[in-house]
C-alpha cells in the first residue's frame, strides 16, 4: 500500500465554540522504526473532545500539559497502511483499534498492575494527536487485531466507553449477580455502555436516568428495568420504592456536579458510588453524615487496564456486548458532531469517518 503525502485532519489552534474545529489538509505523520501507520475509518466524539475544545480540561497528575494546537479523537479503529522496520505482530492491511488507555509497562502504576495509571506514556487526544484524521501514528505495543465481526463503525465507539465502564463498574464498583445499579446520563456513550455491563454482569435492577422523555423507550428496549427523569422526578424517594426502601448497591455516576450527592442518597448502607465524570461540575456539597452513617463508598475511576481493554474487545466481537451508535458524520462535520453532543441530542456514541 503506497502511503500518501498529505491528509485531511480536523485541529483546533485555540479554544472556543465547535467553529474553532477546522478541517484542513497536513501532512501525513511519518512513523518511527516501531511504530505503525493507521488508515482510520471511524473515531467518536466524547464529551473530553468537547471540554478540551473549551479549554476546561486540566491534565491529570503526572502527565504533561495539554498542547494546542491540537487534534482530538481517543478511540482509533482503522487499517494498518504501513509498519516500521522493527514492528512485528502487524502487516499492512491488518484490522486495528489502537488502546484508549496505552501503558508504558515499566512505572511504578504499571509494576502494580495499575496501569490505567500509568504516567509515563502520552494519551491519544489528550497529550498527543487522536483519530480526527485519516491516518495516526501508534506505537506497534498500543494496538490491538480487531475481530472481523465488528465494523469499524462499532470499533470506534468501543475501547473508550466501554472498557472505561468495565473497569468503573466490575473493578471498582465490584458489580455482583443480583445487585442493584443506577446510571447517571443513561443515553450517553458511558450510559448505554454501563446498561449493557451491568446487565451482562447480571445486575437484578437497572435504573437509568435521563432527562429527556423521548429517551425513556430506548433505555428501556436497551435493558433498563426503570427509567426516571430527574428533571421531574423526585429520585430518591422513587429509588426508595424500587428497592423496597434499601436503595441501589452501586451508582455509576457519568456526570459530577450536584448529580454526585444525589446518588449518594440512593445508596442502600454499604452501597458504592463510583465516579467516572465532571460535565455537570467539578465541585459539589457532600452530606458527611450520609457518607458515615450508610457506611459508604465513594470512589473514584480513570480509564482501563490493557486486559480490560483486550476482554472487552473480545465480548464485543463475540457479540456479548453491542456498542449503540446514535449518528455517523463524515470527519469534515466534527463542528458539528460537537453541536449535536452539547445539545444532549444523542443516544449512545457519535462516529466520525474520515
Amino acid at each position: 500500500m503506497g502511503v500518501p503525502a498529505t491528509m485531511k485532519a480536523v485541529r483546533l489552534s485555540e479554544y472556543g465554540q465547535p467553529e474553532v474545529l477546522q478541517y484542513i489538509e497536513v501532512p501525513v505523520p511519518e512513523i518511527e522504526p516501531d511504530e505503525v501507520l493507521v488508515r482510520v475509518r471511524g473515531t467518536s466524539v466524547t464529551r473530553w473532545d468537547l471540554r478540551y475544545r473549551q479549554g476546561l480540561l486540566t491534565p491529570p497528575p503526572g502527565r504533561a500539559a495539554l498542547p494546542l494546537p491540537f487534534q482530538l479523537g481517543r478511540d482509533t479503529a482503522g487499517e494498518v497502511q504501513a509498519v516500521g522496520a522493527e514492528v512485528r505482530r502487524f502487516k499492512p492491511g491488518d484490522r486495528v483499534v489502537a488502546m484508549t488507555c496505552p501503558a508504558c509497562g515499566g512505572c511504578e502504576y504499571c509494576k502494580r498492575g495499575l496501569d490505567n495509571l500509568c504516567t509515563d506514556i502520552a494519551l491519544p487526544g489528550h497529550q498527543r494527536f487522536g483519530a480526527y484524521a485519516q491516518y495516526v501514528c501508534r506505537k506497534e505495543t498500543e494496538l490491538l487485531h480487531a475481530p472481523d465481526s465488528l465494523s469499524f463503525e462499532k470499533l470506534a465507539c468501543l475501547l473508550w466507553s466501554y472498557s472505561t465502564v468495565w473497569h468503573m463498574a466490575i473493578e471498582r464498583g465490584r458489580l455482583r449477580p443480583g445487585q442493584d445499579v443506577l446510571v447517571t446520563a443513561a443515553s450517553g456513550g458511558m450510559g448505554t455502555a454501563a446498561i449493557q455491563i451491568a446487565k451482562l454482569a447480571g445486575a437484578a435492577r437497572i435504573v437509568a436516568l435521563t432527562g429527556s422523555a423521548n429517551k425513556v423507550a430506548p433505555l428501556q428496549k436497551l435493558g433498563a428495568s426503570h427509567v426516571l427523569n430527574y428533571r421531574e422526578e423526585n429520585v430518591p424517594a422513587r429509588i426508595a420504592e424500587i428497592t423496597n426502601g434499601l436503595g441501589v448497591d452501586l451508582a455509576l455516576e457519568n456526570v459530577g456536579g450536584e448529580m454526585l450527592p444525589l446518588c449518594m442518597q440512593c445508596l442502600r448502607m454499604d452501597g458504592t458510588l463510583v465516579s467516572a465524570g465532571q460535565h455537570g461540575g467539578r465541585f459539589c456539597s457532600v452530606d458527611v453524615e450520609l457518607l458515615y452513617r450508610r457506611h459508604l463508598n465513594v470512589l473514584g475511576t480513570r480509564g482501563a487496564t490493557r486486559h480490560e481493554q483486550q476482554f472487552v474487545l473480545s465480548l464485543a466481537g463475540e457479540g456479548s456486548l453491542d456498542p449503540v451508535i446514535s449518528h455517523c458524520l463524515p470527519l469534515a462535520e466534527a463542528a458539528e458532531a460537537h453541536r449535536i453532543l452539547e445539545r444532549q441530542e444523542q443516544f449512545g456514541k457519535i462516529v466520525l469517518l474520515p
